[in-house]
């Protein structure tokens, strides 16, 4: 089973692999991908990854952080939701795990979101984390 944990440098971001290593770490057949995607290298996101992969070593769980870059230009959340929509597809994903944050009524009115998206277009199970 491969698990696909989209992150950002952020707390939210942080529960939702935490989580995701915490439910299914222990299993020797889970391969937990975590994924950050930018339009520019970013240090924060090297030392991010970095934890992400020490935190799998700690519960001796299979965890892979990987840094995706867009290319610059890509205006974000479209070419987000794109690549996290290929790598779903390119690497057989079972289980998408993503940090979810509420949003407002007004962000909710203007904003489309990567998680609707996600369990809109694809017949795979998401798991939001709050």
């Amino acid at each position: 089973m491969e698990i696909l944990v989209p992150f950002a440098v952020n707390p939210v971001s942080e529960q939702a692999v935490r989580t995701a290593i915490g439910l299914f770490g222990s299993d020797d057949s889970v391969r937990i991908v975590a994924v950050h995607m930018a339009d520019r290298e970013e240090g924060p996101a090297k030392i991010a990854a970095s934890e992400i992969e020490s935190m799998g070593a700690r519960e001796a769980a299979s965890v892979e952080a990987e840094i995706h870059q867009l290319g610059s230009g890509a205006d974000s959340k479209p070419a987000l939701r794109e690549r996290i929509e290929e790598i779903v597809e390119s690497r057989d994903i079972d289980l998408v795990v993503i940090g979810y944050e509420e949003k407002s009524f007004f962000e909710q009115l203007f904003e489309s979101d990567t998680t609707e998206r996600m369990l809109e277009t694809h017949d795979i199970p998401v798991l939001l984390v709050p």
